[in-house]
């Protein structure tokens, strides 16, 4: 459940980034980078969650 929280919350501010760097483009190559932006995003939202969770546990299973 906390990866999926994880993965949403990274994939949002990614999101986010990518669409201040290409809001005001206007040609089809630049549309299909931001897809494949997207893409590369997502997968390493999903990194950077599996490594949070890994993380939150190792920290409350130590006590």
């Amino acid at each position: 459940m906390l990866r999926f929280f994880f993965t949403g919350i990274y994939f949002f501010l990614f999101a986010f980034i990518i669409d201040l760097i290409f809001r005001n483009t206007l040609h089809f190559l630049t549309d299909l980078l931001a897809i494949v932006c997207w893409v590369i995003a997502f997968i390493v939202s999903a990194g950077l969650a599996d490594y949070t969770v890994k993380k939150i546990r190792e920290k409350y299973n130590q006590k």
